[in-house]
């Protein structure tokens, strides 16, 4: 979930990326050394070996403190699918049986439902399991076969004798709701020893951020950028410290999200005029079968993968809040 500190993260990711478009390993636009930070200057920043005064620049990101103007959230606060991951499970009913089928070499995700299509005849309506990164055909169609009445697994192939079994495989969906919708003023600062260095960087970052008009936030939202202000603050010229202030004002949206498997079992009442209904469906596995409990734990896990692709790949910040190239 996105909040303020995140925004300006993503702000001092847009700026890294700006400064040095090859990467943090490469030359920046200016050709000299520059530092981003998310949070102000530290001490070791003036008086330590690499500093300002040794031809390293600096650019800062901060939170202004300015009230904002407030912004409604949608009316209603509705829920929307912002994204899904597809299934790389599948299955395959041929007659009265149900084979698991895994996709190519990618790794599998998803959950797979078996029922019975010939009730009410008595024993455990369905099945449903969720695949983890270390099961196989086999083990899925023997984790539903041991939760069906009767069930029998031969291999991938599921089975009840003398039953008609149907199958599904889906897979996971985010929904998000907005809970509020606010704006944040955000300084960006140049720092430098040299007053032609702070002008090309003002240049470069100014151009740039003019032509955005939204930003990718952490989460894979967007975020609207606006400009504000821009100041120099000379009153460190005694220092030989140059520094020049751009405001942007940024709009973001506050989340509440839910991840739910795709729905895979219902039941329901066919009504064709008065007196004239026919039902359809299975009821939901129980608590005894593994979708309850193991299935919000693979979710968790497919959550974390696709959470950890990150929208600035190769940049993280240090302790300091230092943006930095990713394992360096």
């Amino acid at each position: 979930m996105t909040d303020a500190s995140k925004v300006g993260l993503a702000l001092a990711y847009n700026c890294a990326q700006v400064l040095y478009p090859q990467g943090l390993s490469g030359v920046s636009v200016t050709g000299r050394q520059v530092v981003l930070r998310r949070g102000w200057l530290l001490p070791s920043d003036l008086f330590a070996a690499q500093n300002i005064r040794n031809n390293t620049d600096f650019v800062t990101v901060t939170m202004a403190p300015r009230k904002m103007p407030e912004w409604a959230e949608p009316l209603g606060r509705p829920w929307r699918v912002q994204q899904k991951v597809e299934p790389t499970v599948g299955v395959v009913v041929t007659g009265a049986t149900v084979e698991i089928v895994f996709s190519g070499t990618a790794t599998p995700v998803g959950v797979v439902a078996v029922w019975l299509d010939d009730m009410p005849r008595g024993g455990e309506p369905s099945a449903a399991y969720a695949v983890t990164a270390q099961d196989t055909p086999e083990t899925v169609a023997a984790a539903l076969a041991a939760a069906l009445t009767g069930g029998v697994a031969n291999g991938a192939v599921v089975s009840v004798p003398e039953r008609l079994l149907n199958g599904y495989a889906g897979g996971y969906g985010q929904s998000v709701r907005v809970t509020r919708r606010q704006a944040q003023l955000y300084r960006v600062s140049i720092w430098t020893a040299d007053a032609t260095a702070r002008e090309t960087l003002a240049s470069v970052l100014d151009t740039a951020l003019a032509e955005q008009s939204w930003i990718t936030t952490l989460d894979g939202c967007e975020a609207q950028l606006r400009f504000q202000s821009v100041e120099d603050v000379d009153t460190m010229q005694n220092e030989a410290l140059y520094r020049r202030d751009y405001f942007y004002e940024l709009i973001f949206d506050t989340l509440q999200v839910q991840w739910a498997s795709e729905m895979l079992c219902g039941i329901g009442t066919f009504s064709a005029g008065e007196g004239i209904s026919a039902p359809f469906g299975v009821l939901a596995p129980g608590a005894a079968n593994q979708t309850v409990t193991a299935a919000l734990d693979a979710m968790q896990i497919v959550v974390a993968a696709h959470t950890a692709a990150s929208t600035y790949p190769g940049l993280s910040v240090d302790r300091f809040g230092t943006v930095v190239a990713l394992g360096g």
